[in-house]
């Protein structure tokens, strides 16, 4: 009796077992030679328009930032010195492509496609790198220092997101309550705007870092057919 209950049980969690890796296919997607070939070139496509961008050209420069003027006789004034309104909405229309999985060339979602190419262990590892170094580098705190408001700290993240999802992108409630009270109606708004622009300009330093490996990426895979399944993903880029 006992044998056959022990029997019952092992059969009972096979069950499981295939019902649960049946589940986890369901939600990968297979992904082809010719996708995947789809995707650098996208990737590959929209880093070139932010190179060439007015952003990048109003932002990498060397006295990016602000300054701030005090007077007994008068009010504060700040200066800054970076982009302007119209290069910053023009750069969030390509930078989304890179931060949402929406495109399938997030920086999670092309570390996830790495993993899966025909590519030099080394290209799989320096990409994984990147996407780490940006996530990292997203939790940190804003200018590696204790900016705190509201009794938070903030980190890049919190006021990267709250830029592009709080006004530029879209205007989310949550973060769009951030951005009217710490930016829009802040005495330190110019101060939150170059902080923004020095996160996206480390953004973009990894985004332009990636051609290269992708252009050899795209190359080795030309021998192989297009209709050739590497693997599966996820199917909206997230594990």
């Amino acid at each position: 009796m006992l044998d056959r209950l022990r029997g019952l049980r092992t059969a009972e969690r096979h069950t499981r077992n295939v019902c649960f890796n049946l589940d986890c296919m369901a939600k990968l997607n297979p992904v082809t030679v010719l996708e995947a070939k789809q995707r650098l070139r996208l990737f590959n496509e929209k880093a070139e328009t932010l190179r060439r961008g007015n952003f990048k050209t109003k932002v990498f420069i060397e006295d990016h930032g602000f300054t701030m003027k005090f007077g007994t006789a008068q009010p504060t004034i700040v200066e800054k010195r970076g982009a302007d309104e119209d290069s910053t909405l023009a750069l969030v229309t390509t930078l989304r492509f890179f931060v949402q999985p929406r495109d399938q060339i997030s920086f999670k979602q092309m570390a996830e496609l790495y993993n899966i190419l025909p590519v030099p262990d080394e290209d799989k590892r320096l990409v994984k790198a990147a996407h780490d170094d940006v996530e990292s580098f997203l939790d940190s705190l804003v200018s590696g220092m204790g900016l705190v408001i509201d009794g938070e700290k903030l980190t890049n993240r919190k006021l990267f997101e709250t830029f592009m999802y709080g006004c530029l992108a879209h205007a989310n409630t949550d973060k769009r309550q951030y951005y009217e009270k710490w930016v829009k109606n802040s005495p330190v708004r110019l101060m939150m705007e170059t902080i923004f622009e020095e996160i996206v300009a480390a953004l973009i330093g990894v985004i332009l870092w990636f051609p290269p490996t992708n252009e050899r990426s795209i190359q080795r895979l030309e021998s192989t057919q297009d209709s050739a399944v590497l693997g599966h993903l996820p199917k909206d880029g997230t594990q």
